[in-house]
């Protein structure tokens, strides 16, 4: 199979599992209630108003720059950049639950109708998002919907994540591990293994998915461990 198969394929996939998350959280959303969406979660300082907004916003964005990439154009994530994505969760987290779950509702099916009109070329097309091609896009829309579902707090959890995005997010969020320190990751159910950092070795071993959990800051059955009986390393900011 040759590299290119193998990428069409990986795209595929997740497309899949983006196809079910979407699902997942249409049924979760319509449960939530005006009381619930005004409850505080694991993320400091959100409630679930502002991870509806938030998904809302991001889906809208991400099918933008499908849009544009699709006509040789790039254009900025947010209009007014990040700025202008943080006053709307501000300004919008409190609305009527119903009004959040419509505009949930439209940018999932903004996203689904922008994505549904790529060839599987289309991927590397590139965008704003990153300085990179829509694939990255992808990749991230996986990551968020994923973890983000986890932060509703309506039945969804980390040790359902597939192992395929559990290994992405660890490797993706390398960056919050310090460079001062020669971490490993190991996860003893798949065998797999990441080392970031120079410096006093510490070794944190677990499953796979307590290992994405962890580092990405998301709640987990089974905390990973450090050998020796370490303290697990502290984390730096979202990469």
């Amino acid at each position: 199979m040759s590299s290119g198969d193998s990428d069409a394929q990986q795209i595929q996939a997740r497309l899949r599992e983006i196809g079910a998350a979407h699902q997942r959280l249409r049924t979760a959303v319509a449960q939530i209630t005006e009381q619930q969406a005004r409850e505080p979660i694991e993320l400091p300082g959100w409630t679930r108003g502002h991870v509806l907004i938030h998904l809302a916003d991001l889906s809208q964005a991400f099918a933008r720059q499908a849009r544009y990439a699709l006509e040789g154009r790039t254009i900025e994530v947010y209009d007014g950049g990040r700025p202008t994505r943080d006053k709307s969760i501000e300004a919008n987290h409190g609305r009527p639950v119903d009004w959040l779950r419509a505009q949930l509702e439209a940018g999932l099916t903004a996203l689904d109708k922008s994505w549904s009109a790529l060839s599987p070329q289309d991927w590397d097309r590139p965008c704003a998002y990153r300085n990179s091609t829509l694939e990255a896009t992808q990749l991230a829309w996986w990551r968020e919907s994923a973890l983000h579902s986890v932060d509703l707090a309506v039945g969804y959890r980390s040790e359902e994540w597939s192992p395929a995005l559990s290994s992405h997010v660890v490797a993706f969020l390398q960056p919050r591990l310090s460079e001062e320190t020669a971490v490993t990751l190991i996860a003893e159910d798949t065998g797999e293994q990441w080392q970031h950092g120079t410096g006093a070795p510490v070794t944190v071993r677990g499953d796979l998915r307590s290992l994405a959990a962890w580092i990405s800051g998301r709640p987990y059955a089974a905390a990973p461990r450090a050998d020796g009986g370490a303290d697990l390393p502290e984390l730096n900011a979202w990469p």
